[in-house]
C-alpha cells in the first residue's frame, strides 16, 4: 500500500459503508489490487473474509473475461484521470439474481501530484414501489417501454404519454428508478437481451435487432460496457455458472 493511501481515511468510510447494504465500496493501489473493500462488495464477490479480496485484483477475484475486463476498466479510469461517473452496469452475485448498479471510479494522487491508485461505488438501482402515486401516473408510459423497446422510442412521446413535460418526466424517472429515462431505456433493452441470450439459442445479431440496436457492433459494445462482457461472453459465463451448479446440487 503506498503512503498516499495510507493517509486517506479508508478504515473509517470502510466501516462506515459496511453499513451501507445497497452500495458497494473498495479503494485500490496503483497494482490494480484491492486496498479496502465494504461489506456488500465482499458478497458480490462470494468470499467470507476480507482479508481473501484484499491484496487481490478484480482478474483474480472473477473468473474468465469478467475480472479481465473490469481490471481494463480500472487501467483506463487511471489512465484518463477523468474518472467513471454513473456508469450503468449489471452484476451477478454468486447464487443470486442479475443485479443493476450505478458505478462511479476516480483515480486517488499523492500530495505530489503522482498517481496512487483509484476508489469507487457500486450503488445498487432502488426497487420503484409499483402502488405508489408517481408509478401510477407514469404506468402507461412504462407499459410502452415494457412492450415496445425494440422500436425507436424517444423520451418526448412517453412524456405525453404520461401527460408530463420532458423536464417533469425525467425528473419523474429519476426518483423512481434512479436512473435517466435513457437509462432506463438501455436497462430495459440490455435487461431484455440478457434473457434472451440465456433463453434462446438466438444469434447476437437476432437478439441485437429485437432489442432496438440495428448496428450488431454498437449492441455489442453497449452490453459489454454494461456487463463487462460480451454478449458471447456472457452467454457462455452463465452457461458454465448454471453446469458447476447442477454439478454442486448432484454431488
Amino acid at each position: 500500500m503506498t503512503t498516499a493511501l495510507e493517509s486517506l481515511p479508508t478504515a473509517v468510510l470502510e466501516a462506515l459503508l459496511d453499513q451501507a447494504p445497497d452500495i458497494m465500496f473498495f479503494v485500490k493501489d496503483t497494482g490494480l489490487r484491492y486496498v479496502s473493500v465494504n461489506e456488500a462488495l465482499l458478497r458480490r464477490t462470494g468470499r467470507q473474509h476480507k482479508s481473501e479480496v484484499t491484496g487481490r485484483t478484480a482478474a483474480e477475484l472473477f473468473a474468465g473475461p469478467l475480472g479481465a475486463n473490469i481490471t481494463a476498466q480500472d487501467a483506463r479510469v487511471m489512465a484518463s484521470g477523468s474518472g467513471l461517473n454513473g456508469q450503468l452496469e449489471t452484476y451477478l452475485p454468486p447464487g443470486g439474481h442479475a443485479g443493476w448498479c450505478l458505478t462511479s471510479k476516480l483515480p486517488l494522487y499523492s500530495p505530489d501530484g503522482a498517481l496512487a491508485g483509484l476508489c469507487g461505488i457500486s450503488r445498487d438501482l432502488p426497487v420503484p414501489n409499483e402502488s405508489g402515486q408517481m408509478y401510477q401516473r407514469l404506468a402507461e408510459a412504462l407499459d410502452i417501454l415494457q412492450r415496445q423497446y425494440g422500436a425507436p422510442l424517444r423520451v418526448s412521446d412517453l412524456s405525453r404519454v404520461a401527460g408530463l413535460s420532458e423536464d417533469q418526466f425525467g425528473r419523474t424517472v429519476q426518483r423512481l428508478f434512479g436512473l435517466t429515462p435513457k437509462q432506463l431505456l438501455i436497462k430495459t433493452r440490455l435487461g431484455a437481451a440478457s434473457d434472451l441470450l440465456l433463453s434462446t439459442t438466438l444469434g447476437v445479431s437476432e437478439i441485437a435487432a429485437r432489442c432496438g440496436y440495428a448496428d450488431h457492433s454498437a449492441f455489442t459494445r453497449q452490453f459489454r460496457r454494461v456487463a463487462n462482457l460480451t454478449p458471447v461472453q456472457f452467454r457462455g459465463a452463465r452457461q458454465r455458472g448454471a453446469q458447476r451448479a447442477r454439478q454442486q446440487n448432484a454431488t
